[in-house]
């Protein structure tokens, strides 16, 4: 992967987030990118940018809600293969540890 994205949809509602959340998940399977869903937000890589971008926008567009706040982090390097597990893997052996407790 060459892009590597960070994603925070926050339908802002009195409710639980979680089904709209859930919809915006659902929106990026239909995209060529691989992604991991956090407490916090959600972590894509894609080998094209422009399909980060695509599935932003789609996940951003199924929130049903009528204010939407979405953040959107990339780290776009198409010279280089990175992925964001190689990225966990430095830190530790540097750490000589688990980055995790």
């Amino acid at each position: 992967m060459t892009a590597i994205a960070r994603l925070e949809i926050i339908p802002v509602r009195e409710e639980h987030m979680s089904d709209q959340i859930a919809a915006a998940i659902d929106a990026l399977d239909e995209f060529d990118i691989t992604y991991e869903l956090t407490p916090m937000d959600t972590v894509m890589e894609a080998d094209d940018v422009s399909e980060i971008f695509r599935a932003a926008a789609a996940a951003h567009d199924a929130i049903d809600e009528e204010r939407v706040i979405t953040s959107l982090e990339i780290d776009d390097q198409p010279d280089r293969e990175q992925h964001t597990s190689d990225r966990v893997t430095t830190v530790e052996h540097r750490l000589g540890r688990s980055a995790s407790r």
